[in-house]
């Protein structure tokens, strides 16, 4: 071939090269045309519920909450309440539970963010990682699986149905919300006495007995040395604790043999006795009824006034007489006199009384656990509870020293009630109830 030839060909090579890669050039501005678009806008799913239209609070019978911490909590739909079936069917607060069952049913299809297995990672609601699952059990055997994930933003929160590929971002619902604890189902206070009723304490732990009680004085402890004074703030705060007790968990029915009660660290028995008090007199209402009927007879507002005044009267003749002096009138005072003597005989009747009772409620303090708290039985209920040292205000350690007022910098005594008092018995500021008597009326225990 000759020069010339070739050099008339190479323009035409070069062209078909040119074009071949005008060509792929085009294919790889599509696909990432195509790549931007179905970033920017995710296919579209349906709207409405997230968890389904067939979920409503009505229709859920069980549900446990898990952590990424392996934690976890069940409740239990029984009848119209809720209970905790792993804490031996411990009573659940049923509108905490309905509150948060609200929150799950409310969550829509709304929001969608990523719907592929890479993103579901990254947001940490794959069924392996997540910050809470929730697993629903409904009426009829079905069942629904929440993953709650990451928070992109404050206030904001990642969600996937396990069943369903969309991620949605929600503001209705945060990973606190999901609590595994049982202690967020549930109400705190595990006992709640009168403390104004309260009128004799008793602990007993390893260091002995401390026994106070509670007159018409004050308060008083058993024992105290002569001379010393009695620390009426820290009686006052062990009454506050013991009398409105907190617990931390609750642990079920079963007695084990690791909770320690068969040697108990401390025994407290609370007493209190609740006053007797009259529930009202009896055809008081009957009487200012007659006594106002019969100011109907009077003439005047003065009239009306005065029959008004009358009907507390106890004869006939004084409301006999204030109708007279109303209206003035010999005939319609005779009304008014036969009207209240009528409301008289009906006041007659004793008044109902709420007889005196008196309680004697008992707290058992087991070993301490690993974590620095302490099992609890409380008389009168069925469940062993997990409560703190602070919540139980130290009985476990505590020793006649530690309610005997210190002297203070300035002279006189840190903690001590006024008055001057060196004897046991040292006063607090509100007197007793029933206090005349101590366990007035003979009231029978409970436990």
């Amino acid at each position: 071939m000759s020069a010339a030839s070739k050099t008339l060909r190479a323009p035409a090579a070069t062209r078909r090269g040119n074009l071949g890669l005008a060509v792929l050039a085009l294919v790889q501005l599509a696909l990432l045309v195509l790549v931007l678009l179905t970033v920017a806008r995710p296919p579209k799913t349906s709207t409405g519920p997230l968890l389904g239209k067939d979920v409503t609070v009505a229709n859920v019978t069980a549900f446990t909450v898990t952590g990424s911490d392996g934690s976890s909590v069940t409740l239990r739909r029984d009848g119209t309440n809720w209970v905790l079936p792993d804490q031996g069917g411990y009573p659940a607060q049923s509108a905490r539970v309905k509150s948060f069952l609200q929150q799950l049913v409310g969550l829509q299809r709304s929001g969608l963010v990523a719907t592929t297995a890479d993103a579901y990672k990254r947001l940490k609601v794959t069924k392996d990682t997540y910050q809470k699952k929730v697993d629903l059990t409904l009426k009829g055997g079905g069942s629904k699986t929440l993953l709650i994930g990451s928070e992109p933003s404050y206030g904001s929160t990642h969600v996937r149905l396990a069943s369903d590929k969309g991620v949605y971002v929600t503001h209705a619902l945060h990973a606190s919300d999901a609590r595994t604890d049982p202690s967020g189902y549930v109400d705190a206070t595990v006992l709640s006495l009168d403390q104004a009723n309260l009128t004799r304490m008793e602990v007993r732990n390893a260091a002995g007995d401390l026994v106070f009680t509670h007159a018409k004085s004050g308060w008083s402890l058993k024992g105290l040395p002569s001379g010393k004074k009695l620390d009426t703030q820290a009686v006052g705060n062990l009454a506050a604790s013991l009398t409105s007790l907190q617990l931390n968990e609750p642990l079920g029915k079963t007695v084990k043999p690791a909770y320690g009660f068969d040697k108990p660290l401390a025994v407290v028995t609370l007493t209190t006795v609740r006053p007797a008090k009259k529930t009202g007199s009896s055809g008081s209402g009957a009487n200012a009824s007659s006594a106002n009927a019969s100011s109907t007879n009077a003439s005047g507002a003065n009239a009306s006034s005065a029959n008004a005044s009358s009907a507390n009267a106890s004869s006939a003749n004084a409301s006999s007489a204030n109708a007279s002096s109303a209206n003035g009138s010999g005939t319609n005072a005779s009304n008014a006199g036969s009207t209240s003597a009528g409301a008289a005989q009906l006041a007659s009747k004793p008044a109902a009384a709420t007889p005196a009772k008196t309680t004697t409620t008992t707290i058992t303090v087991g070993a301490k656990d690993k974590g620095g708290f302490y099992p609890v039985r409380v008389s009168g209920s069925p469940y062993v509870v997990r409560v703190s040292s602070s919540a139980l205000g130290g009985v476990v350690g505590k020793t006649q020293a530690d309610f005997i007022a210190k002297p203070a910098p300035n002279g006189g005594v840190s903690g001590a009630a006024g008055g001057g008092s060196t004897g046991a018995l040292q006063r607090l500021t509100a007197p007793p109830p029933g206090s005349a008597g101590g366990a007035a009326g003979g009231g029978t225990s409970t436990h």
